[in-house]
């Protein structure tokens, strides 16, 4: 009975660790499923993807009819632009979410593992306080992107009301223009259907980019949890009064053997997350300087509730590139602390020939690990200064040349 209700506790706290992020991602049936779950979940998990798949091409196929066959002036083309881009981007990065279904879950797996081996409380603790960070960003940043998705996929049409055009025709206002061809979205009911559609869209398009939020922080603060364990551990071998051989052959081994697993884990949710964050990075650049593109636009036309509107979607982007760079910076100060506390191990407290073993823990945590987006670009505070520093940039080229 007491194994199972610790068993249960151990479970119980790494779903409170995840539970943001595996509600989101299930919504868009973008959660890796288990080995053991029935086949009609499997067929309803398809079905989700397919309906995915149909939503962001309803967005993105219409749009660029929009801007290529009808839009002839370049302002306006550069407003179609963003909505467009953002669901294309969400799509593929959906796309690589559902193909490493597999990777996903067994790094998930192996978070699991990690939080039932673990029965030391000072460890759980140190694992349940990085949890919390984790899950404190991903609950941050769906608050700041569905709030800004609702302004400018609800509130910004609704606004406009009927409008009058050049052709003097009467027009309402979609959540994100689009050209049907031989389809009048204008008409009643068609327009409340393509209305709801796009609104539907774009909830997954901010889900997909709310979820790689949350799995680059559940995953990278499980991993500085694992380096805090660490610590505590090298702490613990510091710290015996009187070394026997014996103890600290045990103590070492099982350092040796956790850190090799925790730089295991780190290269595999690198390996399975990379792509995913370098899209996430080159798109967050651009997509900052076209919102605060749109943020100017909407000020000098004296549109009040656009400019509110790009400017909270203006806030939720920077926050979701924040996001994904810090905890890469905790990561990095993580693996440094555990570096340090090997470097100035009381060495000389130990016995000769195990004394002599903490040199090849001192040279592996001598390099602090990092993750990297696609293996070309370090998540870290530098790197979101370089982005936000680079789309204010582009966002004066735009506003020279456009």
């Amino acid at each position: 009975m007491e194994g199972s209700s610790k068993m249960n506790k151990h479970e119980n706290e790494f779903t409170y660790a995840v539970q943001v992020t595996r509600v989101i991602l299930r919504m868009i049936g973008a959660w890796p499923l288990s080995n053991y779950v029935s086949n009609v979940e499997r067929i309803a998990t398809r079905l989700q993807n397919i309906c995915c798949y149909f939503l962001f091409a309803f967005t993105i196929i219409p749009g660029f009819l929009l801007m290529f066959l009808k839009e002839r002036d370049y302002k306006r083309k550069v407003k179609l632009l963003a909505p467009i881009l953002n669901s294309w981007a969400s799509c593929v990065k959906y796309s690589l979410l559902v193909y490493h279904a597999r990777e996903i879950h067994s790094c998930l797996k192996q978070a699991r593992q990690d939080w039932m081996n673990t029965v030391d409380l000072n460890s759980r603790k140190a694992m349940l306080s990085n949890a919390k960070i984790g899950r404190q960003f991903a609950i941050v940043s769906a608050i700041f992107m569905y709030i800004s998705g609702l302004f400018f996929r609800v509130i910004v049409p609704l606004s406009k009301g009927r409008m009058l055009t050049p052709m003097n025709t009467t027009v309402r206002a979609l959540p994100c223009p689009s050209y049907f061809v031989k389809f009048n979205e204008q008409a009643s009911p068609a327009y409340e259907i393509v209305f709801i559609l796009q609104f539907f869209a774009g909830l997954i398009t901010y889900s997909v980019t709310v979820g790689v939020a949350g799995l680059a922080a559940f995953f990278v603060m499980h991993i500085c949890g694992q380096l805090s364990v660490l610590i505590g551990k090298l702490k613990c071998l510091n710290n015996i009064l009187e070394p026997e051989d014996r103890t600290v052959t045990i103590l070492l081994a099982d350092i040796v053997e956790h850190h090799i697993r925790v730089k295991g884990f780190l290269k595999q949710v690198e390996e399975t997350m990379r792509f995913v964050w370098l899209l996430e990075i080159v798109s967050s650049t651009l997509f900052l300087c076209l919102t605060g593109y749109y943020v100017i636009m909407e000020w000098e036309n004296n549109n009040s509730t656009a400019t509110f509107t790009y400017s909270v979607m203006l806030a939720s982007l920077t926050f979701s590139i924040f996001t994904n760079c810090y905890v890469g910076q905790l990561l990095t100060d993580q693996s440094s602390k555990f570096g340090l506390m090997a470097a100035t191990m009381k060495w000389y407290r130990l016995p000769h020939k195990r004394s002599r073993s903490l040199i090849l823990i001192m040279a592996v945590s001598n390099i602090p690990a990092k993750i990297s987006a696609g293996k070309l670009i370090d998540m870290s505070l530098l790197t979101f200064s370089n982005i936000v520093r680079t789309s204010v940039v582009y966002f004066n080229l735009l506003r020279k040349f456009v």
